[in-house]
């Protein structure tokens, strides 16, 4: 563009060039423990000048603060040291919710992710859409004031629910046909007929974005979890019911209508069946030891580990079909590695192995296979990290640009 164009998002525009330079200068310090001033020129390529003006709006606006510079090896600082200046973590928070059959957890994080609360609640299975909701709402409430937090301190929300669907328009619900005829997708019991993020935001006093909870868990993974170091991951989540996520290049693959990954509706994979299986042996385990329902899983991995022939059957074929789901996304994708997530990963080899075992047999080309770090807080840390996604990109965003 020539530099004599009129203002208006324009490079000849002085306040656009501000703009940009502003972003450059507090994405620099996200992405630093701290900075001198000649850091700072260095890394955004402007004037001392420039860079001075800067760094006082950035210091006006509490999104950086002057910290201790860095100690040397003997533990005293070199000379006269610079002033290092630092991101105001705590400029904001974030907070992230799951809603599942059996649970909802809600976290709440600084703006380097770092987590400052987390609150989890037991929910009935067959507990209504809206008392759901509410405790939910409670759960983050209560949750924010852990941390000492007002709502009015939350920057951003978001929730992870199982069968929401993120599309271009917004978000929708799996359920919401049209689907195919031979498919049972499955949503949360009534939430078809909720306006989930609006009775969240009432709930809260705070916008709340919906997603899919698989895809956040599978967020989470790469951010915090055993993906860390991967950019092309095929997430498999296996709890009360199983799913999967893809994530190309570090971001979540959504898809035309942000249904990619959601195999786990096709019958012949016969997830559902193993489900079921799984859910069946639990709740005669639990029945014999007169615990309550909802830890199906964790009753047959106990029984599992001692040996008992009928929970190690069950629990081998649950593998073996959730692997075949992992081969359809890895040959389709080719991924670095494949991530064993969920409740149910805490299994470790007991599913981990037969879960290898069958994978290895039915792609092309070795896949590695990490079991899950994240287990059950996974959606709700993906949903925080969700939210910080989205407050930077808003702090980050040059108007007019």
């Amino acid at each position: 563009m020539r530099s004599d164009e009129k203002p208006g998002g324009r490079l000849g525009d002085p306040s656009l060039l501000r703009r940009l330079n502003f972003s450059a200068a507090l994405s620099a310090f996200v992405n630093a423990p701290s900075l001198t001033l000649r850091e700072l020129r260095g890394v955004i390529g402007v004037s001392r000048p420039t860079a001075e003006d800067l760094l006082a709006e950035l210091l006006a606006e509490n999104r950086v603060e002057e910290t201790p510079p860095p100690r040397t090896p003997s533990g005293r600082p070199a000379g006269r040291p610079a002033r290092h200046f630092r991101f105001r973590a705590e400029s904001g928070y974030v907070s992230g919710i799951d809603i599942g059959a059996h649970k909802s957890m809600s976290v709440v994080t600084d703006l380097r992710g770092n987590t400052l609360a987390s609150r989890r609640v037991e929910l009935d299975p067959g507990l209504p859409a809206r008392d759901r909701l509410q405790a939910a709402i409670d759960t983050t409430l209560a949750c924010w004031a852990d941390a000492g937090l007002d709502p009015t301190a939350i920057t951003g929300v978001a929730c992870g629910i199982t069968g929401a669907l993120r599309a271009a328009e917004g978000v929708s619900d799996v359920r919401v046909g049209p689907f195919g005829a031979s498919l049972a997708p499955y949503s949360l019991p009534g939430f078809t007929e909720v306006a989930v993020p609006g009775i969240l935001s009432d709930g809260l006093g705070r916008p709340v974005a919906v997603a899919n909870d698989v895809k956040l868990a599978a967020l989470a993974e790469q951010w915090k979890g055993a993906a860390q170091e991967h950019r092309d991951v095929v997430y498999m989540f296996a709890g009360h019911r199983a799913g999967a996520g893809v994530l190309i290049g570090g971001q979540v693959h959504q898809g035309r209508h942000g249904a990619a990954g959601e195999i786990g509706v096709l019958p012949m994979l016969g997830w559902a069946d193993a489900v079921e299986r799984l859910h069946a042996r639990g709740a005669e385990l639990a029945a014999e030891a007169g615990a309550p329902s909802g830890r199906e899983g964790e009753f047959v991995i106990a029984s599992a580990a001692r040996q008992d022939p009928e929970s190690l059957a069950v629990l081998i074929r649950f593998a073996e079909v959730l692997a075949t789901g992992a081969a359809v996304l890895a040959l389709a994708v080719d991924p670095e590695v494949v991530v064993l997530g969920g409740g149910m990963s805490r299994g470790g080899a007991i599913i981990a192995e037969p879960f290898r075992r069958e994978l290895a047999k039915l792609t092309l080309l070795p896949v590695d296979v990490v079991t899950s770090t994240m287990g059950a807080d996974s959606v709700a840390l993906g949903a925080a990290k969700m939210a910080l996604d989205t407050v930077f990109a808003d702090l980050l965003t040059v108007p007019g640009s």
